[in-house]
């Protein structure tokens, strides 16, 4: 758990939340909201890509990556990087997010539905939460070291990718 994280963690909700902007926390972030051990690097969240032109205006001091396109790794994306006080925060713009799968050149569309979002809480901060079950589907087709990890961590079983 880590101070930094927490305190970015309310800030960008205070933001989401002031301006009605549905979201849902994702990636490693959510894993150890569910329980996963490994140290959080970024916030990763998505909303709506019709949100967007709500918050750009608040946090145009923080950002560190445009909002635009991005192909990077197995990610294919709209986003755009915060950082506050040393903490990045990826903001993901959805529907439209691909991933692509760790056995193949396939790349598979990655729905982000707001409606099944659970309540999560890291240090005392509640955030609507990817569940448990989509978290470990996305992570099976990523199928990176750092995603097997994760799904072991979540799962107590087995790891292995599948498409």
């Amino acid at each position: 758990m880590s101070e930094k994280v927490k305190n970015a963690l309310l800030w960008v909700k205070d933001i989401l939340d002031s301006q009605l902007v549905q979201y849902q926390i994702v990636g490693g972030l959510a894993v150890n909201i569910h329980g996963g051990s490994r140290q959080v690097a970024d916030i990763d969240l998505y909303i709506q890509r019709s949100d967007a032109n709500k918050i750009l205006p608040l946090v145009t001091a923080y950002i560190s990556k445009p909002l635009t396109h991005y192909v990077e790794g197995a990610w294919d994306l709209e986003y755009f990087q915060l950082v506050y006080q040393t903490q990045k925060i990826e903001i993901g713009l959805s529907p439209g997010t691909k991933i692509r799968a760790a056995d193949s050149e396939v790349w598979r569309e990655l729905p982000t539905d707001f409606s099944r979002s659970v309540k999560g809480n890291y240090m005392g901060v509640e955030v609507p939460t990817i569940p448990v079950d989509e978290l470990v589907r996305y992570k099976r087709v990523l199928g990176r070291e750092v995603d097997l990890i994760d799904i072991e961590e979540l799962t107590g079983g087995s790891a292995s990718t599948s498409t």
